[in-house]
């Protein structure tokens, strides 16, 4: 039974009651009352229920009522008398476009996506989990594949998917397979995808998703593909792909002289992780240079001995600020994922901090409009207050920022192997994007 809409009204009937003199009242038999008495007025559709239906010994707590004279059931059956039917008998899918269908329904439908989609998560809440094809059709990476309802419900059909199912009886909506529920732990959702993801260095700058797709699917199913781009939104010819299975991840980064197209140059191909590793490395002498030209002439030996330089040069305008995070659940990689591609340098926050500074390498407030959605800012499926650090306050995160730096110079170090035991790991700071 559905609950009640503006059309349906539970148990409805007259607020008011009519009192009736005692020379105009008789009873059914015909006896007149001595006695001013209140009568509720009911219709004869208002009432569809059983004469016993008030009886001390009756095992119905409660009774709907429409008001029109439609009980829910039968509401739920017109409801389901106008849900579209799609029909897939005789509709014939090219192996092509069938695979590239259930590879985006996948996509959408998946742990790395759906956990942080707003409109999929909004959605899924709203028919036990069931979107419309007209829906998904809204997304145009999907529609760009297709636009037949028919054709997307025939593949799914027959796809034999863990992750997507078809509605049996309509065929016209889709959900995520209910025996396959999102993980609970999101970092460690996040570990496991970074282990299978590949980075890829070396590509044409007109690449296009079908063509790396294309070019991967030999070496295994592949779940994301993500293209790197500059702070002006261009693609950088890199890219990092997660692999559905952690020993295809495993076996294509092994591979040696991959070129690509007619390209006669080999591709860069490296895990994720040692793609970091290498790039802390190789930038460490650049980051030395750039943090000199930021925080001042000579801050390195300033640091080295433990103080700060009086005078701090920098360029204004390059931190903002995210607040109200204490007790959110965010991380610092949420942050990175958010602003990737945006000049990201520096994020200052751990996970429980109340507020988080973000440094950027161009300007803070044009940033932060690129990534608002309907002009707010949204983190980890949060609108949260964010302002770009002026005045006083800019001067002061600059001085921190050099004074941690100042103190990771100067902490104790320790010989390998000597942890002192069960401190190990107690060590906490900030750290470089």
């Amino acid at each position: 039974m559905t609950a009640a809409t503006e059309n349906e009204s539970p148990n409805t009937q007259l607020d008011g009651a009519l009192e009736v003199k005692p020379e105009e009242t008789k009873l059914e038999g015909g006896e007149e009352t001595n006695s001013t008495i209140k009568e509720e007025l009911k219709t004869e559709e208002e009432v569809k229920t059983e004469q016993d239906i008030k009886s001390e010994d009756s095992d119905i707590k409660d009774v709907k009522i429409n008001i029109e004279g439609e009980t829910t059931d039968e509401k739920e059956e017109i409801k389901q008398e106008k849900e579209e039917i799609i029909v897939t008998d005789g509709v014939e899918v090219d192996p092509g476009m069938s695979g590239k269908i259930m590879k985006q329904l996948e996509y959408y439908f998946g742990d790395r996506n759906l956990a942080k989609d707003r409109f999929m998560l909004r959605e899924v809440t709203l028919d036990e989990g069931w979107i419309s094809l007209s829906t998904m059709l809204n997304f145009k990476r999907l529609a760009s594949i297709t636009s037949d309802k028919a054709k997307i419900a025939k593949a799914v059909e027959t796809s034999n998917s863990e992750i997507v199912v078809i509605h049996e009886s309509s065929k016209s909506k889709i959900r995520r397979n209910p025996n396959k529920p999102l993980p609970q732990n999101s970092d460690q959702v996040v570990l496991t995808n970074n282990m299978k993801t590949v980075y890829i260095k070396g590509l044409p700058l007109t690449l296009t998703l079908d063509a790396i797709e294309e070019f991967v699917s030999p070496h295994g199913k592949t779940m994301f593909v993500k293209f790197r781009k500059d702070a002006q939104g261009q693609f950088k010819g890199s890219v990092f792909i997660e692999f559905a299975q952690q020993e295809d991840c495993d076996k294509f980064v092994k591979l040696e002289n991959v070129m690509f197209g007619d390209s006669t140059e080999p591709l860069l191909i490296l895990s994720r992780n040692d793609y970091f590793k290498s790039k802390n490395a190789n930038q460490r002498s650049e980051k030395n240079e750039k943090r000199e030209a930021q925080l001042g002439q000579g801050w390195n030996s300033a640091a080295q001995q433990n103080r700060v330089p009086d005078t701090l040069s920098f360029e204004k305008g390059r931190v903002v600020k995210i607040l109200g995070l204490k007790g959110k659940d965010t991380s610092r990689e949420d942050i990175k994922d958010l602003f990737d591609g945006q000049g990201l340098e520096w994020v200052t926050y751990n996970k429980g901090d109340e507020q988080a500074h973000i440094r950027f390498s161009g300007d803070a407030a044009a940033i932060l409009e690129k990534v608002k959605v309907d002009g707010k800012f949204v983190l980890s499926e949060m609108e949260l207050e964010v302002e770009v650090v002026v005045g006083e306050e800019e001067d002061t995160y600059y001085k921190e920022a050099a004074q941690q730096k100042s103190d990771f110079f100067n902490r104790p170090r320790k010989r390998k192997g000597d942890y002192g035991g069960r401190g190990r790991g107690n060590y906490k700071r900030n750290r470089r994007y």
